[in-house]
């Protein structure tokens, strides 16, 4: 069976996302008029076209050559004039330039189909394609967002098989040590441990690398073992601040309840330790079998 899906124009979402966004300015959707003189235009750099009447653009730019403009040959002239000029346009909402623009052909009507109207102080404009408003969507996230941390101690490639031998009083050593900030998985920065609590430093620049290496039957399948300071959920807003060396206060006994987490899955808990100076996790709960996996 095949599925018939609904077909969406990216340019005309465009128009609709604008429309919104500038409601409150008089802009709406609509068919523009099919008769009269109108001229192309568009932005500089392409990311906006559209119709405009070059005589409500001469009467409001240059009203004493609009007088003349039947008797000279004035109306002609309109696309140069409107290119020559550093500003053409006043728009009446912020997200076009206000820059120049470029002048097209002229034709009598405009082609029938949906278009966002703008009302300028040199007449009309109607957009064919609008310019995307990527702020627009940001702003209506909500602040307070619920954002999941992971303060992670570092962590280690295991194999399966040694993972089934754990038991509670073993020591799991970190073998690549590093004090990163993780959200859904994505890390997002760095963090320190004080008294007081953590600080987080944002960075855009994580990846990580992942060793490789041949593998000798199913309980040599590579585990990635992570070990967990805390987690926590922070809004959007505390996030941005904590970004700005606001300090979250660290879980009282966190050393202590470590999380150990196989890929991603909570096996146990466990206290921060050093053996022969290296930092380790000795497990004080070990969960059994695969029921029991968080």
């Amino acid at each position: 069976m095949k599925l018939e899906l609904r077909r969406l124009d990216e340019a005309a979402q465009a128009l609709g996302r604008c429309a919104e966004a500038w409601a409150g300015q008089g802009a709406r959707i609509d068919y523009p008029p099919a008769h009269g003189c109108w001229l192309a235009v568009s932005g500089m750099d392409g990311d906006w076209n559209g119709w405009l009447q070059p005589r409500a653009w001469l009467q409001s730019a240059l009203p004493e050559l609009a007088a003349l403009a039947s008797a000279a040959g004035v109306d002609a002239r309109v696309p140069e004039l409107i290119s020559a000029s550093a500003a053409p346009l006043a728009w009446p909402v912020a997200g076009l330039p206000r820059g120049r623009v470029v002048a097209g052909e002229r034709r009598e009507g405009v082609p029938q189909r949906p278009m966002l109207r703008l009302d300028t102080p040199q007449g009309e404009v109607w957009l064919e394609r609008a310019p995307q408003l990527a702020q627009a969507g940001r702003d209506r996230v909500p602040d307070a967002l619920p954002m999941p941390l992971s303060f992670s101690l570092g962590d280690s490639l295991v194999s399966l098989a040694l993972l089934r031998r754990a038991r509670a009083g073993d020591v799991l050593l970190i073998a690549r040590p590093a004090q990163t900030v993780s959200c859904r998985g994505r890390a997002i920065g760095t963090y320190q441990w004080m008294e007081q609590g953590i600080k987080m430093e944002w960075r855009n620049d994580m990846a990580a690398a992942e060793e490789s290496k041949p593998l000798d039957g199913f309980g040599q399948l590579p585990v990635r073992l992570e070990f967990v300071l805390q987690t926590s959920e922070v809004s959007l807003d505390e996030l941005r601040a904590l970004c700005q060396s606001n300090v979250l206060p660290l879980g009282a006994d966190a050393e202590r309840r470590v999380e150990l987490r196989a890929n991603g899955a909570l096996l146990g808990r466990g206290e921060l330790v050093q053996l022969d100076g290296r930092l380790g996790v000795e497990i004080a709960q070990w969960l059994g079998g695969t029921g029991d996996v968080e």
